[in-house]
């Protein structure tokens, strides 16, 4: 992917390739939704909510979220693009 292909308006940035936030949004650019635990087993990041954070603040991301029921009186969060 180049550049251009990657932003998604003028105003959103790319992260440094190798940081986990470069490897948060080339997942999530992907059509991939990401949990805490998928992060964690898939990509390895621990801290998901601070790295999406990140992509909103820092570089301009439209990260979004809904929360996901899992089980009874058990909730994730569940990003993406």
């Amino acid at each position: 992917m180049t550049q251009a292909d990657l932003e998604l308006e003028p105003r959103c940035k790319l992260p440094d390739r190798g940081t986990q936030a470069y490897e948060i949004l080339m997942y999530l650019k992907c059509g991939g939704r990401l949990t805490v635990a998928k992060a964690l087993t898939e990509l390895g990041v621990y801290a998901l909510s601070q790295r999406v954070g990140e992509l909103k603040r820092k570089y301009g991301w439209p990260v979004k979220s809904v929360n996901k029921k899992l089980g009874r009186n058990v909730w994730v969060s569940e990003y993406f693009l």
